[in-house]
């Protein structure tokens, strides 16, 4: 029987391509969607509005900030769980609501309590974002019979996000010079209230193993994730939220190269994300004023831009860099980068350690397309959304409890005995973790090599067409959850099950 054949008694070839062109404009929503939640044109002058407008210490200002992250990491499964309930698009329709009362408080807010717990729901409106938005694109490209591309999409969409913010960035300084704090703050509320109406554009993908497995085409039966999930059985909509998260935890406790995976990368990010953290008081303690002026605050934007357009740069690159050195030792190369990056940071007070700065930033890009591809690869859509923001969860513990060291630091000693200890943090357990990761990816990728040659030929059909060449895609999804041609371990069991 021919696919045309097979698709007109599925219900049309026509009805399955406007399907499948539905999906595909997912794609340009999405990136619509990141870049109105990333013109927060309040970004480059929040820490300065805190310091000079609230009258807070840069100690003060770390508090806050471990506050918010407090509430992510309380958040942050809850509302992954809610997303694969509920539907990825209403989590990021609530999250853009979220965010726009949250910043319209912040800006009015005049009280310690007040700004925190303006903050705190900005937290819990970022996590409504997190998962579900990674959930929602893989699961698109699923759809679509791409996830190979997924590296590529996030990284554009992170990169459509960080576009916006340095376009915001460069108009935050000079903004802030005429119309002051609290307007400019506003400003991106409405750019963010934007973001949530952008969100109800999108189409929300199936979320169920049983839904993927009746669909025509794609990818269905594969990234099942081997967590037990099981085609054809769509349990998880019977269960509870708080099933949902158990199960998700579950999932990432008993894959420990997910777990390690998880700890490593966000580590990293943690660490990175340190010297933008700092450099908005940096800049300022260096003697440049946003409020001084139009100059000024042109300048002021000028030197917060830098770290921004890395972050550009970095998530372009992450599909490039993932293809090169391969998902084993993209990572690893990542680390090793930071290492030598932070060594100026620590050792000159001065403008110029900006470029270095932007370099970190440039990695930092590379590593959340990298490790949510791999993480994706192993997980079901059932849960994926509770598993991404088991990610979010892991950067928002160590956000909370490296903060207000750091700043700390930072406030009493100075920033370079700050950069001092985040490159002896890399050195030590990021090393540590970078070895414990590769040898449970391994161990991982040995076990499914063995599955591989133990598994039966699988049926002949339009559906192991669509589930892997010759079969073997379909018995890695039987296997462990594996994605082909991205494992070397794989790629010897393939052959071997094809010969």
């Amino acid at each position: 029987m021919s696919i045309s054949q097979s698709l007109n008694g599925l219900g049309g070839g026509s009805a399955f391509l406007e399907t499948r062109r539905r999906y595909t404009r997912n794609l340009r929503v999405y990136y619509l969607f990141h870049a109105a939640s990333g013109f927060l044109i309040w970004l480059p002058i929040w820490m300065i509005y805190l310091i000079d407008g609230r009258g807070m210490s840069l100690t003060q200002v770390a508090l806050m900030e471990t506050i918010f992250w407090v509430a992510l990491v309380i958040a942050e499964v809850p509302t992954g769980a809610i997303a694969d309930r509920w539907g990825r698009r209403t989590s990021l329709f609530l999250g853009g609501c979220g965010f726009t009362i949250a910043s319209v408080a912040f800006a009015f807010s005049s009280t310690y309590p007040m700004l925190a717990a303006a903050y705190a729901i900005m937290a819990v409106s970022m996590t409504l974002y997190s998962g579900a938005g990674h959930a929602l694109l893989f699961d698109t490209l699923r759809q679509l019979g791409r996830t190979n591309e997924y590296e590529k999409h996030v990284g554009r969409s992170d990169a459509a996000a960080f576009a916006a913010m340095l376009i915001a960035t460069l108009l935050g300084g000079p903004i802030t010079a005429l119309v002051g704090f609290s307007n400019t703050i506003l400003i991106g509320a409405a750019a963010l209230a934007t973001a949530a109406g952008i969100a109800l554009l999108l189409r929300e993908p199936p979320r169920r193993e049983a839904e993927i497995a009746a669909q025509p085409g794609g990818e269905n039966g594969r990234h099942s994730g081997g967590n037990g999930a099981t085609p054809g059985v769509d349990a998880p909509a019977a269960q509870s939220v708080v099933r949902n998260m158990l199960m998700g935890a579950f999932t990432v406790w008993r894959r420990k190269a997910l777990l390690a995976i998880i700890i490593f990368a966000t580590l990293m990010m943690v660490v990175f994300e340190m010297p933008e953290f700092f450099l908005q008081t940096f800049v300022r303690f260096q003697g440049v004023d946003p409020q001084a002026g139009l100059d000024a605050g042109f300048a002021y934007s000028g030197l917060i831009i830098p770290p921004i357009a890395g972050m550009v740069i970095g998530s372009l690159l992450a599909a490039s860099v993932a293809g090169r050195f391969g998902e084993r030792r993209a990572l690893p190369v990542v680390l090793l980068g930071g290492l030598l990056l932070f060594v100026p940071l620590m050792l000159w007070d001065s403008l110029w350690v900006i470029a270095a700065v932007a370099l970190v930033a440039v990695l930092r890009g590379m590593i959340r397309p990298i490790a949510t591809g791999y993480i994706n690869r192993r997980i079901a859509s059932d849960q994926r959304a509770t598993v991404l923001s088991m990610y979010e969860l892991s950067m928002g513990v160590l956000m909370a409890l490296s903060t207000p060291l750091v700043g700390s630091v930072a406030d009493n000693l100075s920033f370079q005995w700050a950069f001092a200890l985040c490159l002896a943090t890399l050195l030590v357990v990021g090393g540590l973790l970078a070895v414990i990761w590769r040898r449970a990816h391994g161990r991982e990728q040995v076990r499914n090599g063995i599955a591989l040659n133990s598994a039966p030929a699988p049926q002949a059909g339009l559906g192991g067409a669509a589930n892997g060449r010759n079969g073997a895609g379909a018995a890695a999804s039987a296997h462990g959850g594996t994605h082909e041609g991205t494992h070397e371990g794989t790629h010897e069991a393939s052959r071997s099950l094809q010969s």
